[in-house]
């Protein structure tokens, strides 16, 4: 039976790696364990895509490696910075990825003040907005990415204030 995730090691891979080792570290909840959080928090924000590659191991009956050529798509990625999945967002910003190629990005905006609906709203606009200027069709995000508040790149900040 595989190991349980550990919800504290989940949270702390999406810190930046200064700050995870203050809040862990001997100053902090003392967890950190140079020998093995580097690995840990690897695994954790990368776990999606291991299970995946292990399914797909699992499925194929043989373990011959296929090159299919692929004609690139147009995604929408989704970033998210708020603590947890059921706290408030604190600021988002899009990407626009054809393949392996960024084609463009919405610089991160504060959601402070704004109600789920305008943030849903300004979400279906960035949409339209990639849409229309590359003339592809994108309808919803590909992929979301959460990233905790304390790497908010947007200055001035409310969590940066000193």
């Amino acid at each position: 039976m595989s190991r349980s995730e550990r919800e504290k090691c989940r949270l702390c891979s999406k810190l930046a790696p200064g700050v995870a080792r203050l809040r862990h570290g001997t100053e902090g909840t003392g967890c950190w364990d140079d020998a093995h959080c580097h690995q840990r928090r690897s695994y954790y924000r990368s776990r999606d895509r291991y299970n995946k590659a292990r399914r797909l191991k699992r499925q194929s009956p043989e373990n011959i490696p296929l090159e299919v050529p692929i004609t690139p798509a147009p995604a929408a990625v989704l970033h998210l910075y708020r603590e947890r999945v059921d706290a408030p967002l604190h600021a988002i910003s899009a990407e626009l990825w054809m393949g392996q190629e960024k084609i463009a990005a919405i610089e991160p905006v504060h959601c402070l003040g704004l109600t789920s609906r305008q943030v849903a709203a300004y979400l279906q606009e960035v949409l339209q907005v990639f849409s229309h200027k590359y003339e592809v069709s994108i309808s919803k995000f590909a992929a979301q990415v959460e990233l905790d508040p304390s790497r908010c790149p947007i200055s001035p900040c409310p969590l940066h204030l000193h």
